[in-house]
């Protein structure tokens, strides 16, 4: 195995998710939740105290798996919310935001199994124009090393 950039590539050219999570502890991400899905409902369960955070990266897991890697500028809550709306109605058939492929990929995934939700608010920087915080290029950066199977597109 050889380390680029902050994860473990395998010989086999995957990423060692075992490693990759790890280093998202590492990372400061801590297990905010869970989803899984049930009645053909996606549903996701987070800790209360991580609802009202804002320019926040979470990370869905599946059986240790790093499976896809998001954002959100505004309040958690709303963000997870739109999740489970529109995941839910792909899994039903109905046009959402979440393309119907991908409802029917999750619902492979989740096939009697629930997944891990990490998360942490974006790093805050103090440039000359002042404080930034990088949950934007904290989500893309992760996005491009990782290549998580649900992120559709795999740089942002």
């Amino acid at each position: 195995m050889k380390e680029i950039g902050l994860f473990i590539i395998g010989l086999d050219s995957k990423v060692d998710m075992e490693n990759s999570i790890k280093k998202l502890l590492e990372m400061n991400f801590q297990v905010i939740g869970e989803f899984f899905i049930k009645d053909s409902n996606f549903h996701i369960e987070c800790e209360e105290r991580f609802l009202s955070m804002d320019k926040f990266i979470y990370v869905h897991t599946i059986d240790n798996q790093i499976v896809r890697v998001g954002s959100s500028k505004g309040k958690l809550q709303n963000r997870m919310k739109s999740w489970e709306r529109d995941v839910s109605k792909s899994l039903k058939g109905i046009k959402s935001s979440t393309p119907l492929w991908e409802g029917e990929r999750w619902k492979e995934l989740l096939k009697n199994n629930s997944g891990v939700l990490y998360g942490k608010q974006g790093s805050l920087v103090k440039t000359d124009v002042g404080e930034i915080n990088t949950f934007l290029s904290e989500e893309s950066y992760l996005i491009s090393e990782l290549l998580p199977i649900m992120n559709r597109s795999k740089y942002r």
